[in-house]
């Protein structure tokens, strides 16, 4: 039997094209560091979305994600480290992971 996906399309904005929906899902599924995981299922159990996310950002073999509203430091541990930006030129608050390649989930 083959386990079910953590994360699956209705964790996505709307506005993200069908065609890159497959490609970050697996972003999400396969590569994304196990403690953001956690965190964006979190956050997508609470209605947050999903509204982009990429890899080699910050570092080389990174993934990032984008969320569509703002999250707290409720969810900050050892390995998902709170950063608050507040930075209305990037964004106002990150988890990032404390090892490299270091992992990024930004609102």
């Amino acid at each position: 039997m083959t386990a079910q996906p953590m994360f699956t399309e209705a964790c996505l904005a709307t506005s993200i094209c069908p065609g890159s929906r497959r490609d970050i899902l697996a972003l999400l599924n396969e590569r994304l560091h196990p403690a953001l995981q956690a965190i964006v299922a979190a956050e997508v159990a609470s209605g947050n979305r999903i509204c982009d996310a990429g890899v080699d950002w910050p570092d080389a073999g990174s993934v990032h994600v984008t969320l569509d509203r703002h999250f707290d430091n409720r969810d900050a541990s050892a390995e998902a480290v709170f950063s608050l930006s507040d930075d209305p030129h990037y964004w106002h608050a990150d988890y990032s992971t404390a090892e490299k390649p270091r992992h990024l989930l930004i609102c």
